[in-house]
């Protein structure tokens, strides 16, 4: 599955970000994905909350997306995270 991969990429990325800015949650994941990429916004909140729901600082978030006809060279990029910090 190659959503599966995306989850565990944003998964390392926003433990480190957490940790370093001591979050108390995320809250909201805003990507740029590649204008024919199979990745569905939907599918994708689908997988993150169900593959991190035990993770409280990492559960409640939502992914945004938005497709980009610029964006040839990659199929994604994580343009912005909001957290919540304590």
């Amino acid at each position: 599955m190659h959503e599966l991969s995306i989850i565990e990429n944003l998964r390392f990325m926003l433990k480190k970000i957490c940790e370093e800015e001591k979050a108390k949650r995320v809250i909201l994941i805003e990507m740029t994905i590649h204008p024919y990429s199979c990745l569905d916004e939907d599918n994708l909140n689908f997988m993150y909350s169900s593959i991190l729901r035990d993770e409280p600082v990492l559960r409640d978030a939502k992914i945004k997306i938005k497709r980009n006809n610029a964006l040839q060279d990659r199929e994604y990029i994580v343009d912005s995270i909001e957290i919540e910090v304590e």
